[in-house]
């Protein structure tokens, strides 16, 4: 059996809390919408959305969205897995072998000992991700094992950083991501 699409209004939303309901436009209970059944959305929903969504009773008579999404608004792509060419065993060492030359030379006769823009940008051991809302504008930070935090990518350039510690990401004025 194909689940039921059902279609409404998000009539509440605390962007904070990341949850609010939806008016279905078939006139029945409101709906309850958590951030999480909203995946691969390209922003976080306003009020006024038409969400679409699968309804799922609850103990207790409540209703709530599961596999949801905001009409008309794209879904993030994930960057797709380039297929590798099949090389021979004797290209493959050749290859490396270059790639080591060339790196040692550069290491050897570089002008420049300074750090790389890399390890300026990320001190070791730093994991916590410093994220600028594109929709917002505001400042978040990821930490390991959240649900965004590997598809959340760090843009120097924008203002975004890394941070060792969470009392760190704060005394720098960002607030913990949502999820």
């Amino acid at each position: 059996m194909e689940p039921v699409v059902n279609k409404g209004q998000l009539k509440t939303w605390k962007d904070d809390r990341g949850f609010g309901f939806i008016k279905p436009h078939d006139g029945s209970k409101e709906v309850f919408l958590h951030i999480s059944v909203l995946k691969g959305a390209s922003r976080r929903p306003k009020v006024g959305d038409t969400i679409l969504y699968e309804r799922v009773a609850e103990t207790g008579g409540k209703v709530r969205a599961a596999r949801a999404s905001i009409q008309g608004v794209a879904l993030r792509h994930k960057p797709r897995k380039q297929k590798l060419k099949k090389r021979g065993l004797l290209e493959t060492i050749v290859g490396i072998g270059v790639l080591a030359v060339i790196v040692l030379f550069t290491m050897e006769f570089s002008p420049s000992r300074s750090p790389s823009p890399i390890t300026s940008i990320a001190k070791p051991g730093c994991t916590i991700k410093g994220n600028i809302s594109i929709d917002t504008g505001k400042k978040f930070y990821h930490l390991r094992g959240m649900e965004d935090y590997e598809s959340t990518a760090i843009d120097p350039a924008r203002g975004e950083r890394w941070f060792c510690t969470e009392s760190e990401a704060k005394a720098n004025g960002w607030r913990k991501a949502p999820r």
